[in-house]
């Protein structure tokens, strides 16, 4: 028998294009032929580029004559490279697009296909990396050419920046699909690399603006030719900093994406074997004296919205990461002093918010409804009704003291005043929704095991956490104390209830 020939390389890669188009054309729902959807998406692409080069040239002229002082489009154009470059490589490596290709759910079907690795890499990702860049280089290339005069003589090197995120982005998401994404990164180890990635952004921050800002002009002063930020001086630094970053980045990237060409090259959608599952874990010795506190958490971590409070600590942790780092060199950019009270009041808003949405998403897998037939069963096997009470009561606690002391140290760090009434604030948000809960029959237990509070429940929560919330946004001295007193009373109602709702309620299972 004949040897079979292998497929020419731009043969392979046309088809796994065309499998990557049919997957959005078959998203879309468009009854269209795939030859069509592929001139449509060409001719999409070719109209996009001149449309963000005339948005991107209307701006930088508008913003031009709106004469913004000396260094400030240097610092400008470097935030934003710094957050818009910065954010893509870290949905690139932290978000499901780190598994487009090592660990993709298609990765047996590319097999079967004889699909190479680099191919799928360069249509599913190489592709949407370039195309962000080119059109940041594009907006790059009109603002810089717009404001080269207040920018000096080294304005050109702004164009570097782009070009190293580009190639960082390249070389980081070519080394996950080569392998080394090929699992899920451990949460404590995701945590530290994305924090480390934050805190870096949150000191260039502090160092950008500190060193546009810092010669003393005031923000609303006419630009002008006697100025601390003279053309050139500030401005031209800015842009070889600019220069020596994009290059470094630059550099890094090649080097990252050389290494893992070579490895795409060589393997293609090994067969690996599975992770070594988990031991247990020993129980930690104190919780032997609240038992209870292990099912609660058991019961919220393994429900579906514990990835959604999860996610909404970690956004939580990492702002306030990345504003403490910008506090971090000396004549930054904060506190803003001058805007502290209504930043005040726009973070007790924000922080009910948030906790509204937290305590409901925590309540609905493992609140009192949602584990009626727990706490009944650890009832009527001897466990103090007292003990079931403070047990749950603390969990719930600390899932709404956790993100109000959150959102406290960011108004710390944005204004530099101290919003110690936040906790009790989240005291009394959760206190609400515990009372309302355990009082009303309203809730339902559905059939995946969490509870359906309803209008009802929520509109008596917001109701009785409304008083807290008018202390904590009044400015006189006794009010916060009151609010505070307020919530620690809810408290201590909401563990009575959830006592009296283990004893007085019958059990929705079966005798």
């Amino acid at each position: 028998m004949a040897a079979q020939t292998a497929a020419p390389r731009g043969s392979v890669l046309r088809d796994v294009v065309d499998f990557w188009l049919f997957e959005r054309l078959n998203a879309l729902g468009w009854a269209m032929g795939l030859g069509t959807f592929r001139l449509l998406c060409a001719g999409a692409a070719a109209a996009l580029l001149p449309t963000v080069l005339a948005a991107a040239l209307l701006g930088s002229v508008l913003l031009r004559a709106a004469g913004p002082p000396g260094a400030l489009p240097g610092a400008a154009f470097l935030l934003v490279h710094l957050y818009a470059g910065g954010a893509y490589l870290v949905r690139e490596a932290f978000s499901r697009r780190r598994h487009t290709v090592s660990g993709s759910p298609n990765e047996a079907f590319y097999r079967a296909l004889d699909f190479k690795a680099g191919d799928v890499f360069l249509a599913y990702c190489a592709i949407r990396i370039v195309g962000f860049h080119l059109a940041l280089v594009i907006v790059d290339a009109a603002f810089l050419v717009v404001f080269r005069d207040a920018l000096g003589g080294a304005w050109p090197l702004g164009l570097a920046l782009p070009a190293g995120w580009c190639a960082l982005t390249l070389g980081v998401s070519a080394q996950l699909a080569a392998g080394a994404g090929a699992r899920a990164p451990a949460g404590a180890r995701a945590l530290v690399a994305a924090g480390l990635a934050v805190a870096v952004t949150g000191v260039l921050t502090g160092q950008i603006l500190g060193r546009s800002g810092g010669s003393g002009q005031r923000p609303g002063a006419a630009a002008g030719p006697v100025t601390g930020l003279a053309s050139g001086a500030p401005a031209g630094t800015l842009m070889v900093s600019a220069g020596l970053a994009g290059a470094t980045a630059l550099a890094a990237g090649a080097a990252l994406l050389w290494r893992a060409a070579a490895r795409l090259r060589r393997e293609s959608f090994v067969i690996r074997s599975a992770p070594p599952s988990r031991t247990a874990r020993r129980p930690i010795a104190w919780l032997a004296r609240l038992p209870l506190l292990a099912v609660v958490h058991r019961q919220f971590t393994g429900g579906r919205t514990h990835p959604l409070v999860r996610r909404t600590y970690v956004v939580i942790a990492m702002t306030l990461l990345l504003l403490l780092c910008t506090r971090v060199l000396p004549g930054g950019p904060l506190p803003l002093s001058v805007l502290a009270r209504p930043l005040e009041r726009a973070a007790v808003a924000v922080a009910f918010v948030v906790l509204l949405g937290c305590v409901e998403l925590l309540l609905a897998t493992c609140g009192p409804t949602a584990l009626a037939a727990q706490f009944r069963f650890a009832w009527e096997n001897l466990l103090p009704r007292r003990e079931i009470a403070v047990s749950a009561a603390l969990y719930y606690a600390a899932h709404a003291l956790v993100p109000a002391a959150g959102i406290a140290a960011i108004g710390w760090a944005v204004a530099g005043r101290l919003l110690w009434q936040l906790p009790f604030l989240g005291l009394a948000v959760l206190s609400a929704a515990l009372i309302s809960e355990s009082l009303t029959t309203a809730p339902k237990r559905l059939v995946d095991g969490t509870s359906a509070p309803g209008v009802l429940v929520a509109c008596l929560s917001v109701a009785l956490a409304l008083p807290a919330l008018i202390g904590c946004l009044q400015q006189a001295v006794f009010w916060r104390p009151l609010a505070a007193l307020y919530s620690i009373t809810l408290f201590t109602g909401a563990v009575a209830c959830i006592g009296r709702r283990v004893q007085t309620l019958p059990s929705p299972s079966p005798a």
